[in-house]
């Protein structure tokens, strides 16, 4: 558990706290504080934010079950990954901005009239989804790229071999290589991304509309891996530097 921006630097001693931790003092000692949201989420890979409300241009909206869904398979794929589930304030919830920096806005179905719960509750059932996803062993594993058409002896095809209604093999395509990109580099390459449109004109820093946050919204579908990131980071800094590219191709 981690806390960004605690009202009370003393939040983990704070009496409401040790009262509320109902006999779990243990994991409220384990949980830390951070300055803000960004430093919070600096080393996750994935993140899901949590809101009531829905959002222009921010992270696709899908209920808890989905998020939770798409939380286990990305941990399924990558025991060394950190997937990220944040909460806004009890009084304010989550900003567009904090809203915007996750790969998914997940959101609690319920009555329309007051769909917004406490904090608390938010919390529980979320952990209490997430948790019934990661025990659930009777979930069908993850699918595996077909590479030829697999078959065992005597003909019949392999319990793994997965096929369409003609009875041709399933293909799919190869899961992305390397180490998905942490919350940190992803916002370092925003930046960069929004420096590069900038220096070439194609961002007007004055009336910026809504170019940042498709672009955000754009690359956060894409769930970049950690040398894709390099990749475009790259990418901008060549065209934030004409000379160098006019004095590689004069080379």
């Amino acid at each position: 558990m981690r806390c960004a921006a605690p009202r009370d630097p003393n939040w983990q001693s704070h009496p409401d706290a040790l009262a509320r931790a109902s006999g779990a003092l243990g994991l409220l000692g384990q949980a830390t504080g951070y300055p803000n949201l960004e430093a919070a989420i600096a080393d996750c890979h994935w993140v899901i934010m949590f809101s009531a409300d829905v959002r222009d241009f921010g992270p696709d909206l899908v209920d808890v079950s989905v998020a939770s869904a798409w939380a286990v398979e990305r941990l399924r794929n990558d025991a060394h990954a950190k997937v990220a589930f944040v909460f806004g304030s009890e009084r304010h919830g989550l900003s567009r901005d904090e809203a915007a920096r996750g790969h998914l806005l997940a959101s609690i179905p319920g009555q329309p009239a007051y769909h917004s719960l406490n904090l608390s509750q938010a919390v529980m059932i979320a952990a209490w989804e997430l948790r019934k996803q990661l025990l659930d062993k009777h979930r069908e594993p993850l699918a595996q790229p077909e590479t030829r058409d697999r078959q065992s002896e005597g003909g019949q095809h392999s319990p793994g071999d997965q096929r369409n209604e003609g009875g041709r093999p399933l293909r799919f395509a190869a899961p992305p290589l390397g180490e998905p990109a942490t919350a940190q580099a992803f916002e370092a390459l925003i930046e960069h991304l929004e420096d590069a449109a900038t220096a070439v004109g194609f961002l007007d820093p004055q009336h910026p509309k809504m170019l940042m946050p498709r672009l955000r919204r754009l690359f956060m579908r894409s769930e970049l891996r950690a040398e894709e990131v390099d990749l475009l980071r790259g990418l901008c800094s060549a065209i934030m530097n004409p000379r160098r590219r006019v004095g590689k191709r004069q080379s």
